[in-house]
């Protein structure tokens, strides 16, 4: 069965592994509450890393295993801090068929999550982009509650 799954790219489980990179905290604290409100909502398979402070080949590992992704970044030089080199290996290893949500960071101009959504529509196939993508400024704001729960409802949909 698992070797059926590995040779289709079919994910073994339900469940999200969310991936960060963050210069000052604030993408790390948005990925936490994403975490807290899944886990609120039921979903027991969760993972987060640190793509700073973890080897690709666990995360890499992971993603493979599961079934949603959800990756935030930090906008630096107008590209996406730190995760660049891990999504050109999950691009080098024909990541697929899976369900990707993502999230950008930035305070004076944005660029982290146009360049994610860019990598995801030119080197990528059979991904399925789950919910809003979501650009915070600098750091979660009370007013967007809502958009964080509407990611949360699109992504525990997107399992089902």
């Amino acid at each position: 069965d698992l070797y059926n799954k590995w040779s289709t790219s079919t994910p073994e489980k339900d469940g999200v592994v969310l991936i960060f990179g963050s210069m000052y905290g604030n993408t790390e604290n948005t990925v936490n509450c994403i975490a807290n409100k899944l886990a609120q909502k039921g979903v027991k398979d969760i993972k987060v890393f640190d793509v700073s402070k973890t080897h690709p080949s666990y995360i890499i590992s992971e993603a493979w295993k599961y079934s949603n992704l959800v990756l935030a970044a930090p906008t630096y030089n107008t590209g996406y801090l730190v995760m660049d080199s891990l999504l050109h290996e999950l691009a080098a290893l024909s990541y697929q068929n899976r369900k990707v949500s993502l999230i950008g960071n930035h305070t004076w101009a944005t660029g982290a999550l146009g360049a994610m959504k860019k990598k995801f529509e030119t080197e990528f196939k059979k991904i399925e982009v789950v919910g809003e993508p979501l650009d915070v400024k600098s750091a979660l704001r009370p007013e967007q509650e809502e958009v964080l729960d509407n990611l949360v409802k699109s992504i525990i949909e997107s399992m089902n």
